[in-house]
């Protein structure tokens, strides 16, 4: 068999096998779609063909929206509107595009409904999202640990910038909250949050 072909089945085997793991971990959480989707776990999101380049097999719309950021006196990260795999969390979660709207053309339906899960275009009381996380952020920010000391769940993207699937996992909602690791006690907050004086305080409770 030529080689190229035996890689391209290992690689399509290899696919096959992430994206059944996944679908497993959605079945029965607030990401499976698959009423919508038409019985599909996978392509509420995503599609095999006609997807949105530099995206994970990306199907759906993305928002036209211009957001309201998370600015304070206090943040020393550069942070503008969102950018990578944080656009794509809120094509959904802002509320603006429905939730049938596709690139192969599909459109109206209902909206992500009112309530927590639905961000809507003001971002300023959410935590940032879309900024470069250096370690001369950490040099700047004591109270914020270097990404050399990050936990391995915590994941930067390619451009070093913290996204909301840093601390989210859409296909894993094991912890709750679609969130990489558990926050018992705080315990992922404190893992970018180097406060001083917090442990032994009343407040780590």
């Amino acid at each position: 068999m030529n080689i190229k072909w035996t890689e391209f089945i290992k690689v399509g085997a290899a696919v096959a096998v992430l994206c059944s793991t996944a679908a497993a971990l959605i079945d029965g959480t607030p990401h499976d779609l698959s009423a919508v989707a038409g019985g599909s776990a996978c392509s509420f999101c995503h599609t095999p063909h006609g997807a949105l380049a530099g995206t994970p097999l990306w199907s759906r719309k993305l928002s036209t929206a211009v957001y309201d950021i998370y600015r304070s006196s206090s943040l020393q990260a550069n942070v503008g509107q969102p950018t990578g795999s944080s656009k794509l969390c809120l094509s959904c979660h802002d509320g603006t595009v429905a939730l049938a709207e596709t690139l192969s053309g599909g459109a109206g339906g209902t909206y992500i409904a009112p309530g927590k899960d639905n961000l809507g275009t003001d971002l300023s009381d959410d935590h940032p999202i879309s900024f470069v996380y250096s370690t001369a952020l950490s040099t700047e920010d004591v109270q914020i640990r270097p990404p050399s000391m990050l936990p391995e769940q915590l994941r930067l993207d390619r451009s070093r910038e913290l996204q909301c699937t840093t601390c989210h996992d859409p296909h894993d909602n094991r912890h709750g909250d679609f969130l990489v690791m558990s926050n018992h006690r705080s315990s992922m907050c404190r893992a970018c949050h180097d406060l001083s004086g917090w442990i032994p305080s009343s407040h780590e409770s």
